[in-house]
């Protein structure tokens, strides 16, 4: 036999042993994968991660790694244990010499009773006869969009509330608040939509106004003015440019009758009668007179009703 001849007889015999071990570990891959599956479909965790390394590291869909056996048991029968676990059919494995591939759908459960199929792919690394590897994802393909899927989870939302921006600065502003509330306490259809919140408001005050206004306030043991009357005025007409522009009141005799009567007369309220403006009557004050244009609010209402103040309809005598 020529050398060459001899050459080709031993190469042929070197391709016969390695297909037969090829094939010989493909087939036990194969077995190993079987026997993979058959767990999967026996709700068994323990015939699962029999299949698996020691040192198994196992990357799930949404990312988290599990590694060694323990924990993929545990992650198991946890997932066994609840009826909305994912279910999986279709199951196509490829064996590539130490790697096999897997394709495969899943159901997963949504919010609200449905369900969404996806298609998985799984790629498992084989170290000397187990799994050491298994790398899980799945396809998004034909999944609602979170937010879609999550606004058709959430009840519908009620109606958005109006936002009605206010800034209180000069004595104009101060007027128009003063109209706000009058005609919400006029009304009780918008009273009952700012107590509901579907009316807000958004206040802002001028630091430079309100610096003003601090610098004019009146000193200790002086009679309420300004302040009092530039939010509580029925008529504009009734009080003095003075009050408007947040200074000390310049009325004379009964035309501005909140600042006028001596402290031991009964108060006459005018205007919008308010829990803030309350809070502003001395501590010896047990009856009040409302103005017949008066008007009062629920929270002043309330307030009164705590300090045990009396309410008197009517002028002054």
């Amino acid at each position: 036999m020529s050398t060459d001849a001899l050459r080709e007889q031993i190469r042929a015999q070197v391709r016969t042993a390695l297909g037969a071990k090829a094939t010989n570990a493909g087939g036990a891959i194969a077995a190993l994968m079987q026997r993979f599956e058959a767990g999967y479909a026996a709700v068994n965790a323990e015939a699962i991660v029999a299949c698996f390394a020691p040192d198994v590291v196992w990357t799930l869909p949404d990312s988290r790694v599990l590694h060694g056996r323990a924990a993929c048991l545990a992650f198991l029968k946890e997932r066994f244990a609840s009826p909305a676990g994912p279910k999986f059919s279709d199951s196509h494995m490829h064996v590539l010499g130490q790697t096999v591939v897997q394709n495969y759908k899943v159901s997963v459960p949504l919010p609200g009773g449905q369900t969404v199929t996806l298609d998985g792919t799984d790629v498992y690394q084989i170290r000397d006869g187990l799994i050491a590897r298994k790398d899980a994802y799945w396809k998004q393909i034909g999944a609602p969009k979170p937010a879609a899927a999550a606004q058709a989870a959430a009840p519908a939302a009620g109606p958005q509330g109006v936002v009605v921006p206010l800034r209180v600065g000069t004595g104009a502003h101060a007027q128009a608040l003063t109209e706000l509330f009058k005609r919400l306490a006029a009304s009780p259809a918008l009273l009952q939509a700012a107590q509901s919140g579907l009316l807000r408001f958004d206040m802002r005050v001028d630091e430079a106004a309100a610096k003003a206004v601090a610098t004019a306030a009146p000193a200790a043991g002086a009679p309420v003015t300004s302040a009092m009357a530039a939010t509580t005025a029925t008529d504009p007409a009734a009080c003095c440019s003075s009050c408007k522009a947040g200074k000390a009141c310049e009325c004379k005799g009964d035309t501005c009758g909140l600042h006028d009567h001596p402290a031991e007369d009964i108060p006459e309220l005018k205007g919008v009668i308010g829990e803030k403006l309350l809070k502003t009557l001395p501590p010896s004050v047990k009856t009040v007179r409302l103005h017949p244009k008066a008007v009062m609010t629920p929270l002043g209402k309330e307030a009164l009703r705590k300090r045990g103040i009396t309410i008197e309809r009517g002028t002054k005598p």
